[in-house]
C-alpha cells in the first residue's frame, strides 16, 4: 500500500482555468499527485466545468488519488460578499445545474457591466 493511500494528503478547494485557476483540470490532478495529494476536491467559483475532466484524468491514467466534485458559491450576507464551498457535491442535480447557470449569468452580466 503506498504512503498516499495510507496517509492522505487532503486538498479541499482547488481552482483549475473554469474559474480562476491557471491548469486544466487535467494538469490539476497529474500537479496534486506529484505534491502526494490522495484526496482533491475541485472547487471552482460558481462552477463544476472541470469536475468531470478531473475524475475521469485519475480513472484513465489510474492515479492513486480521489477526485471530489465541489465548488465555491458567491453570494451575499449582511452587503458582504462570502464564499460557500460545497464539497461532494451531486453536478448533475436538476436544481445544482440551474443555480450555477443562475450563478454563470451574473458572472457575464457583471463582466460585461465591468468593461462598458
Amino acid at each position: 500500500m503506498s504512503d498516499i493511500a495510507r496517509f492522505p494528503v487532503y486538498d479541499l478547494h482547488s481552482h483549475t482555468r473554469a474559474s480562476d485557476g491557471l491548469l486544466t483540470p487535467a494538469a490539476l490532478v497529474q500537479r496534486a499527485v506529484e505534491m502526494r495529494v490522495g484526496v482533491l476536491a475541485i472547487t471552482d467559483h460558481d462552477s463544476v466545468a472541470g469536475v468531470d475532466e478531473a475524475q475521469q484524468t485519475a480513472i484513465d491514467y489510474d492515479l492513486p488519488i480521489k477526485v471530489l466534485a465541489g465548488a465555491e458559491i458567491s453570494t451575499l450576507w449582511e452587503n458582504h460578499e462570502i464564499h460557500i464551498v460545497g464539497l461532494n457535491i451531486d453536478i448533475r442535480h436538476p436544481a445544482m445545474v440551474a443555480f450555477l447557470a443562475g450563478q454563470h449569468a451574473c458572472r457575464q452580466a457583471r463582466a460585461e457591466e465591468i468593461g462598458e
